[in-house]
C-alpha cells in the first residue's frame, strides 16, 4: 500500500434554504454553501483513498509522501508537521490514509478503531443568525423535516438580540429539542455570567464558547453559577491543548475538529484525554461535505467518549460529491459498515463543483 499519487481538488456545493445563507458572528452576506479540499490518494496496489480537508496545500504533498506506506499514519503526520503543512489540508490527507487502510483490511473505520459501541450517531442542526421569528421557523423546519433533537444557533454580536432569538426558539420548540447557542467567544468575560443567567432563565441548558476560551476561570464560574452545560470549541486543537479546561472544570463537553487538529487520530486522542474527567466530545462543524460527515459517524460509532450530538449543516446541501448522499432520520445517521469510510465518491461531481 505504497502511495503513488496524491491529487487535491477544491470544491463548493450550495446550501438551500433554510440553512443558507448561513450568517455567522460578525454578519455579512453569510456562507452560501459547504467547501472542502478533496484529497485522492492512489497506491501502487490499485487502491484509492478519499479524504476531506480545508484550505490548500502550499507545497506539493507528493514530494513529501510519494513512496510512503499508507498505513504509517503517525509518521505521515510528523512529516507534514515538520514541513509546515497546515492542519486544514493535512486533515484531508490523513483521512484518505485511513480510508485506504480500511479498504485494504476490508473493514469500516469504526471496526478498525476498536469496534462499534453505537449504531446511530446524533447530530445538532446548525443555523446562522436570523431574526427571532425566522429563527423559530427554521428550528421548526429542522425538527419536522429532519427530526433533529438538538439545534445550534450563532450568537455573540449583541446579547439582547441573542436573548430574543433564544426566547423565540424556546417558545416554538419547547422540550422537543435542545437549543445550543454559540457566541464564538463574543461576550466580554465580565458580563458572561449575567448573560448566561438570562439564557438559563429562558430555559437554555447548553451554550458553546460564550466568552473567549482563554478566560478559563470565567467558564468555570459560568458552569458553577448557572448550571448551563458549557461546550468548548475555541482552543481545542492538539490533545495537549485541552488539559486546562479539564483540570479547572471549565467544560462539560469538548468540541474538536479535524481542520483544527489536523487529523482524525488527534481527535480520537482528545476524546481519550478527556475520558478520565468524564467530559465527552462531539465534532465541531466546518461546513462539511459527505466525506467529513462520514468520518464523524465512524468516530462516534467507535469511541465511547464521543457521545454528544455532533454539529452539521449537511442537511442543507443541494447535492454532494458522494454517489449516495447521506440521509438523516430522527436527527441521526446510521453508521456506515462498508470498507474504509464506507462511501463512494462520484468523481464527475468533483468536476462539477470544483472551484
Amino acid at each position: 500500500m505504497i502511495i503513488s499519487k496524491i491529487t487535491t481538488t477544491s470544491v463548493t456545493i450550495p446550501y438551500s434554504a433554510p440553512v443558507g445563507p448561513y450568517v455567522g458572528r460578525g454578519g455579512g452576506s453569510g456562507t452560501l454553501g459547504a467547501s472542502g479540499l478533496i484529497t485522492k490518494i492512489e497506491t501502487k496496489n490499485g487502491l484509492v483513498g478519499w479524504g476531506e480537508g480545508t484550505g490548500t496545500f502550499e507545497s506539493d504533498p507528493n514530494v513529501l509522501l510519494k513512496g510512503h506506506h499508507a498505513a504509517d499514519v503517525e509518521s505521515a503526520i510528523t512529516i507534514m508537521d515538520k514541513n509546515g503543512i497546515a492542519r486544514g489540508p493535512m486533515s484531508g490527507l490523513e483521512m484518505a490514509l485511513w480510508d485506504l487502510i480500511g479498504k485494504q483490511a476490508g473493514l469500516p473505520l469504526c471496526r478498525l478503531w476498536g469496534g462499534i459501541v453505537r449504531t446511530h450517531v446524533d447530530f445538532t442542526a446548525c443555523m446562522g443568525l436570523k431574526a427571532p421569528s425566522e429563527s423559530a421557523d427554521t428550528a421548526r423546519a429542522y425538527i419536522d423535516r429532519w427530526g433533529f433533537k438538538s439545534i445550534k444557533t450563532k450568537a455573540g454580536n449583541d446579547p439582547e438580540v441573542d436573548l430574543a432569538i433564544a426566547d423565540a426558539i424556546q417558545r416554538e420548540i419547547g422540550s422537543e429539542a435542545a437549543l445550543r447557542p454559540d457566541a464564538n467567544g463574543g461576550y466580554p468575560a465580565e458580563n458572561t455570567v449575567e448573560i448566561m443567567q438570562k439564557m438559563s432563565d429562558l430555559g437554555v441548558r447548553f451554550f458553546e464558547d460564550p466568552c473567549a476560551t482563554s478566560n478559563v476561570d470565567t467558564l468555570t464560574h459560568v458552569r458553577e453559577a448557572t448550571g448551563i452545560h458549557i461546550l468548548v470549541n475555541g482552543g481545542v486543537g492538539l490533545p495537549e491543548s485541552v488539559r486546562p479546561f479539564l483540570e479547572r472544570n471549565a467544560a462539560d463537553s469538548l468540541m474538536p475538529d479535524t481542520p483544527a487538529s489536523g487529523a482524525l487520530l488527534r481527535v480520537r486522542k482528545i476524546a481519550d484525554t478527556a475520558a478520565p474527567w468524564n467530559v465527552p466530545c462531539l465534532m465541531h462543524c466546518a461546513h462539511d461535505l459527505g466525506l467529513k460527515t462520514a468520518s464523524i459517524t465512524h468516530l462516534a460509532a467507535s469511541t465511547p467518549n464521543f457521545s454528544g450530538p455532533n454539529d452539521t449543516c449537511y442537511h442543507g446541501l443541494v447535492d454532494d460529491i458522494l454517489v449516495s448522499p447521506l440521509e438523516f432520520e430522527n436527527g441521526q445517521l446510521e453508521i456506515l459498515t462498508g470498507p474504509g469510510l464506507g462511501v463512494e465518491v462520484d468523481e464527475s461531481k468533483i468536476e462539477k463543483y470544483r472551484l
